[in-house]
């Protein structure tokens, strides 16, 4: 069950993310949506050429109205419903006003490549969760898609 969030979460805002090949330096897929507005399944349309890549590198850009004293993270993605993976992130104290940006590096399974786009568009779900110490700032829940 996924928790309410506690804190006003217009504070807290993702400006853009990118998917870069770590081969090649291009940006694979760029996006200006917000996807840490709460209650919102976003969706997102990659190219799926990115299952080929060795590995791909992950940016986002966050930025911060009010001060959080212990930013954190826990990312989970879920295919067909199941978590295939689990990361938890510490930041520690962000100041108001702040932009930060956030690179996570992803290696690709040996046993995905673009031949299994079809299978997994839209059943790659992404939810990041976003924690000032204990207390719920907002939920970003990502439907993957890939064409």
């Amino acid at each position: 069950m996924q928790q309410k969030s506690e804190h006003d979460s217009s504070g807290f805002r993702i400006n853009w993310i990118d998917l870069i090949d770590n081969d090649t330096g291009v940006v694979v897929w760029h996006t200006n949506e917000n996807y840490a507005l709460p209650d919102i399944e976003h969706e997102a349309i990659i190219p799926r050429q990115i299952l080929d890549c060795r590995a791909v590198t992950r940016t986002t850009n966050f930025s911060f109205m009010h001060r959080i004293n212990h930013f954190k993270a826990k990312h989970k993605e879920f295919l067909q419903g199941d978590c295939i993976e689990e990361f938890e992130y510490e930041f520690g104290t962000v100041f108001a006003g702040l932009v930060v940006n956030w690179e996570t590096t992803f290696e690709r399974r040996q046993e995905i490549t673009s031949s299994f786009a079809n299978v997994i568009s839209g059943d790659l779900r992404i939810e990041t969760n976003f924690f000032d110490g204990d207390k719920l700032i907002t939920t970003s829940n990502v439907i993957m898609f890939f064409e």
